[in-house]
């Protein structure tokens, strides 16, 4: 448990450093020896990566392993369901990600030594994720300290905590060392041609000024041009590729939501009414009161009359402490304030301040008195703040923490500082720790104001949740299928929702949040199908299942329209070609042509190879290609571009200065940038990954 707390209290790093990257640590320690048993069979495969078999049981362990791995980080409990989807997901995607770079290692004979890893730990090349460890820096330093390395790993077999931790730490630093030697590999490979640095070198040494003409492809009647059944045919088995789609769905759906009525808010104000004389009895602990029955608990703050609403305002700055106010209505929510005290305190305090943290109680307490005494005595405070301090943030800073409002820091470092007096060192604790304070500077005095606030939310009653419960089963029951449902939704001017592109893994459906359920049944169900009538956060939902996709190529007759615009465009692109072309061989000037295709001139001004657009035109490459390349004085020949076919004027050209040796590093370092961010990528795009979560999640 010592280990435990200490990771807590310290690890907070840890949290961004191996959250993510202990994924790919952990989740492979028993995956590679998974596979379908000959009594369970494929019934119980969760993955099937190239041949290699995930068993749901091993995943889910690995699922589960990373959820306690994030508790003792974060300190928390249980997850939400968002929050352990995220995760699932994230084991999902390193899980097919290091299979698959598994593979690759092995082909290539790729490995890390015990020795290479204790050069990551504790040799000359120690790894940033254990250099940077608040758990190995020495405690009156805060400098990494190696002996604390070697005392940890002799001592881990003795604390299951420490263990698990140092096994996904291990595992992390083994994996990416392999990944970095497999991309270093690929890296080593990398060649700049000569031709292509040539080329960029000459489209980098020139700006250019120029006109241009823009024929958009609008300007051709659709009447003008024709595609044959034999072209799209053509065209569709040409570039299948780009017809690829994955499984999904489309759902239209409807709700019944769950409001309160104006019983249920005549009940809430009601509640408020029956309480306030009891709540404004001077016998009555105010505070006590408020967090015994409120739905919103006492927060204690100090606040500015100007902080509350006009009718708060108004009462606080008039009233005597005991008084109330209310009922009022405010947020949804009947209120009742009784005015609990008024201080005078100051807006601003700067403060610093020394937070420490040991393996018990009794340790913590022993060494913050330590300080305190030693502070008090006149030591030099900024000096033990950056020896002592787990607040790494300020003890840089000798523990100061600047300027600061009341409410900002938490409720006992809050009521230190702004209840004592200049000058003072004091001992506060909270649950971060135990805090040594020297209030450096208070700003000015000035009158605060502490309400206690009895709050009665307006929310629907078990009543009300009946009626719309049936009141949406009724609608079921009533209209049970496509053609009735549709109907009834028009009659009775019901708005509809829809999911559309919903994917076989997704945990919600657009607008229902946590709605895996409804993810499952349109899975499921048939074109046309009914869902049942599903409750999804203050809501019953009804579903309709419109369309289904699976995964493949899309059918010729879905994408038909898609290549009739494309095809279209590429003939009318080849008329305007012509047509500039045969005008521009006639010898007429550039003013000329744009009047003869209806066209007006445009010009841009600077623009060279990296320009990303052209005023006037966007994002067309194709345009400024035609521009750095046509020489001075010539009209370029008719150029296609994303919307339209171009001509182009060069009238001025201005030589820029390049570094050759700059553009050849800067070509390397972005091929190389791209291995980085596209190696995974290509490795799952050839591999023959199946899915199975769907029947488990």
């Amino acid at each position: 448990m010592a280990t435990l707390e200490k990771i807590r209290s310290k690890g907070g790093i840890l949290v961004g450093i191996f959250v993510g990257l202990a994924l790919l640590a952990f989740i492979m320690m028993d995956f590679m020896s998974s596979g379908a048993s000959i009594f369970t069979g494929n019934q119980m495969e969760v993955a099937n990566i190239n041949g290699t078999s995930v068993n749901i049981q091993d995943f889910q362990n690995k699922v589960s392993e990373m959820e306690e791995f994030n508790k003792i980080n974060t300190g928390g409990s249980a997850m939400s369901e968002d929050e352990a989807y995220r995760l699932r997901e994230q084991v999902w995607n390193q899980l097919i990600s290091q299979t698959l770079l598994e593979e690759q290692y092995e082909q290539i004979g790729i490995a890390v030594s015990s020795d290479e890893l204790m050069d990551m730990v504790t040799g000359r090349n120690i790894h940033p994720a254990i250099s940077q460890h608040p758990l190995f820096a020495n405690q009156q330093t805060g400098v990494f300290d190696r002996q604390a390395v070697v005392s940890f790993l002799q001592n881990k077999s003795q604390d299951p905590t420490a263990y698990f931790y140092w096994m996904v730490m291990e595992e992390q630093l083994l994996n990416e060392k392999l990944f970095n030697k497999y991309s270093t590999l690929l890296k080593k490979g990398l060649y700049v041609p000569k031709a292509w640095k040539d080329s960029e070198i000459a489209a980098r040494s020139k700006s250019v000024d120029f006109d241009y003409i823009t024929v958009r492809f609008t300007s051709v009647a659709d009447s003008l041009v024709s595609v044959s059944e034999t072209e799209i045919n053509a065209y569709y088995k040409k570039n299948r590729d780009d017809f690829k789609q994955s499984a999904s769905r489309n759902i239209e759906y409807i709700t019944f939501d769950i409001v309160p009525t104006e019983a249920d808010r005549m009940a809430a104000q009601d509640w408020i009414n029956e309480l306030i004389p009891n709540f404004s009895s001077a016998e009555t602990d105010p505070i006590q009161y408020v967090n015994l029955n409120s739905d919103v608990p006492y927060n204690g703050r100090n606040q500015r009359a100007a902080e509350f609403s006009s009718q708060l305002e108004s009462f606080v700055t008039n009233a005597q402490v005991g008084e109330v106010y209310g009922p009022y209505l405010e947020n949804e929510a009947y209120k009742a304030s009784r005015l609990v005290a008024i201080n005078n305190i100051p807006d601003s305090v700067r403060a610093r301040h020394i937070l420490v943290r040991e393996a018990t109680p009794e340790a913590t307490s022993i060494l913050a008195d330590s300080l305190l005494n030693l502070a008090r005595r006149g030591a030099d405070f900024a000096d033990l703040a950056r020896r002592y301090s787990l607040d790494q943030g300020s003890a840089i800073n000798g523990g100061d923490l600047g300027w600061f409002p009341e409410g900002v820091m938490v409720q006992p470092f809050n009521d230190a500082v702004f209840y004592g007096k200049t000058g003072d060192i004091v001992k506060a604790e909270s649950q971060f720790g135990v805090h040594i304070i020297h209030i450096q500077q208070q700003g000015v005095l000035s009158p605060k104001y502490q309400l206690a606030t009895l709050v009665r939310e307006i929310n629907y009653s078990s009543e009300t949740y009946q009626n719309v419960f049936s009141k949406a089963t009724r609608f079921a029951a009533d209209n049970n299928n496509v053609e009735l449902f549709n109907k009834a939704v028009e009659e009775n001017n019901i708005t509809k929702r829809y999911g559309r592109a919903i994917g076989e893994n997704d945990n919600s459906v657009s607008g229902l949040s946590s709605s895996r359920e409804l993810v499952r049944w349109a899975y499921e169900a048939k074109v046309g199908d009914l869902s049942p009538v599903y409750e999804f956060d203050d809501r019953f939902v009804i579903a309709n299942l419109v369309s289904v996709s699976e995964e493949g190529v899309r059918a010729l007759s879905e994408v038909r329209p898609q290549i009739e615009r494309t095809l279209i465009a590429d003939k009318k692109a080849e008329l305007l070609t012509a047509q500039l072309a045969e005008i521009s061989a006639s010898g007429a000037d550039f003013p000329t042509i744009a009047s003869k295709m209806n066209a007006s001139v445009q010009s841009a001004e600077n623009i060279n190879f990296a320009s990303f657009q052209v005023p006037g035109a966007g994002v067309e490459p194709a345009l400024v290609a035609a521009a750095v390349y046509t020489p001075a004085g010539q009209i370029s020949k008719a150029v296609r571009g994303n919307n339209g076919v171009y001509l182009v004027k060069v009238n001025n050209v201005e030589a820029n200065e390049v570094m050759a040796d700059n553009i050849e590093v800067e070509l390397e370092q972005n091929a190389s940038m791209k291995i980085d961010y596209e190696m995974l990528q290509s490795l799952r795009d050839n591999a023959e990954i199946v899915d199975g979560r769907s029947k488990f999640y």
